[in-house]
């Protein structure tokens, strides 16, 4: 369990475990984007100031560093260099997305810091290994998230939506993998929630109109 422990919560963990080599494309890492679309976009938002959240005490932490603290000036310095880069076309200008692929013994984290005009709003950490990811492994991390945010927290609990005292959410995802997402309660993140409030995505035939518009 100390590996699961050092990898979620000690910021020694970048520069001490393994990083895989960056033998995949862009194509995965296109795939592996949370984020592909403004619709995704305004599912992450929506968990800003849910009234489904559970309010904890305590700031939280990304690889021990709160979310206000994070700038794209000084991943380098923080989290070493990004396994790939994507510039995502997601509808969204600025959108940039660094990953970092990290092994730590049997298990695997994908680890992803997304900006919008350098600025922080999301990041999201992929738990899984070399094959399906155990229930053990799965309650250890779980087992984490509880004793540090949620005491008293029910231990079958999978799927948690968390919010500190400055707004900020991590929210958990469980299919196959299990994910730990963090939104920070930021400018950023209310432009983007105002911005994109009601976005209704085109139709077909909505788009065969603009193309006709714009040929004719």
């Amino acid at each position: 369990m100390y590996y699961i422990y050092n990898t979620l919560v000690m910021l020694s963990f970048f520069k001490s475990s393994k990083k895989q080599s960056p033998k995949k494309g862009q194509s995965f890492y296109h795939r592996e984007n949370l984020i592909q679309t403004i619709d995704e976009l305004n599912y992450v938002l929506s968990h800003l100031d849910s009234p489904k959240n559970t309010k904890s005490k305590l700031n939280l932490l990304f690889q021990n560093k709160e979310l206000d603290t994070i700038k794209v000036k000084s991943l380098a310095d923080d989290f070493g260099d990004e396994s790939f880069l994507l510039e995502p076309s997601s509808g969204i200008p600025g959108h940039k997305v660094y990953f970092y692929r990290i092994s730590s013994e049997h298990l695997r984290f994908l680890i992803q810091i997304q900006f919008i005009e350098d600025q922080f709003f999301f990041a999201s950490t992929k738990v899984y290994s070399e094959s399906l990811l155990s229930d053990k492994d799965k309650q250890n991390v779980i087992k984490r998230i509880i004793d540090k945010y949620c005491p008293g927290a029910d231990e079958n609990t999978i799927n948690f939506s968390i919010e500190d005292p400055k707004g900020n959410i991590l929210f958990t995802h469980e299919d196959i993998y299990y994910y730990i997402k963090y939104i920070a309660n930021n400018e950023v993140s209310k432009k983007l929630k105002k911005q994109f409030f009601g976005y209704v995505k085109p139709t077909s035939g909505d788009e065969i109109k603009d193309t006709l518009d714009n040929l004719i």
